[in-house]
């Protein structure tokens, strides 16, 4: 078989953040691209896109479900959240939303991260979160 040097205009791409033990009482908290449970937090919280493209989907999974309070995640474009991609957590453990093409647009040199809010009534607190963005970036020019 041979390989060929080619690739789309769009490649879909994953971007990870997460949460160790989700804490009651945050508001607009920057999720970090990577956290272990010791508290040794590396403290990158954003991705820099080096091509212009639209987040498509947003996806997360607790390791346990809280009982009760409310939750939101939302992806963040340069350190505003973006209210199209709001997701309401509850009381489910997972779920995800896909959001059409452009409909979430970003440019090249955006930083993309995630934020959550929760109350103080959530009570989830030793739950641990990973949040997933999707997104299609544009590879044009290269």
């Amino acid at each position: 078989m041979q390989l060929e040097g080619i690739i789309a205009a769009g490649q879909l791409v994953f971007l990870p953040f997460m949460q160790d033990n989700v804490a009651a009482s945050q508001t607009n908290v920057q999720l970090n691209v990577v956290e272990v449970a010791s508290a040794a937090t590396l403290a990158v919280d954003e991705y820099v896109m080096p091509f212009a493209g639209s987040i498509v989907g947003l996806g997360w999974s607790l390791s346990a479900a809280g009982a009760a309070g409310v939750f939101t995640i939302g992806a963040t474009i340069g350190g505003t959240e973006n209210a199209t991609t709001t997701q309401t957590v509850g009381t489910a453990a997972r779920g995800s939303d896909k959001f059409n093409r452009d409909a979430v647009r970003f440019v090249a040199g955006d930083v993309l991260g995630v934020e959550i809010t929760t109350d103080g009534s959530w009570d989830g607190t030793t739950s641990d979160l990973l949040v997933g963005l999707w997104v299609l970036v544009d590879l044009d020019g290269i």
